[in-house]
């Protein structure tokens, strides 16, 4: 699959504007972009762990202010794992107030574009949302967080967001990486009705090739 070289001036735009958004909210949840409140921002997002079957390194892509990644850790460990967190968003601000959330990690979260950012190593797990990018560069930007941000063995996670304000379903990430050829190990829904899908795919392990 070709990359294109850069994201749409228009994309670019609508995601930066995204940090002013979230930091007119003192509330963390509201900061992440979500307005449903915590017991449905739980009841959406958990399932993500669904796609988490050890401990590990795991890196949000688009990670906000780190509120996501925050929770990931403490619903992982009523579940008995033990995650690291690691963040990239665009936004500068969004990532200093990740850094003061988990201070302990806070070399680990970078900014940049999730599109041409080059990670300074590879990640067990690796999470992002397919609006990172325009649904016409998905098929790229998709095999680019496999080849060069999972390590070999690693899983790949992709999450689409519905909304109950706006009467809006998720969009199908299963059936379009199952479209792009991809083989999912597994996906998940979350809320009731589904307002949260999740695909995964793992990278193949050249020294374990039973590894799919």
């Amino acid at each position: 699959m070709r990359r294109e070289a850069r994201l749409p001036e228009s994309h670019l735009r609508l995601i930066k504007s995204l940090e002013d958004s979230y930091l007119q909210y003192e509330d963390p949840i509201l900061q992440s972009g979500f307005g449903g409140g915590a017991l449905r921002w739980k009841a959406e997002r958990e399932p993500i762990l669904e796609a988490i079957r050890s401990d590990g390194d795991i890196l949000d892509v688009g990670c906000a202010n780190g509120y996501l990644l925050e929770c990931l850790l403490e619903w992982g460990r009523e579940r008995g794992l033990s995650l690291k967190p690691h963040g990239l968003d665009i936004g500068p601000r969004l990532i200093e107030l990740a850094r003061k959330r988990l201070p302990r990690f806070a070399d680990n979260f970078h900014v940049g574009n999730a599109w041409d950012w080059k990670p300074p190593r590879l990640y067990r797990y690796v999470y992002t949302v397919y609006e990172c990018v325009p649904v016409d560069y998905l098929p790229a930007y998709t095999e680019r967080l496999i080849r060069y941000v999972v390590e070999p063995g690693g899983r790949l996670i992709v999450g689409a967001y519905g909304s109950r304000s706006q009467g809006r379903t998720p969009f199908d990430i299963v059936a379009f990486l199952r479209a792009l050829g991809y083989h999912l190990v597994g996906s998940a829904e979350g809320g009731k009705p589904s307002l949260t899908m999740f695909g995964w795919i793992d990278r193949p392990n050249p020294e374990h090739p039973e590894t799919k």
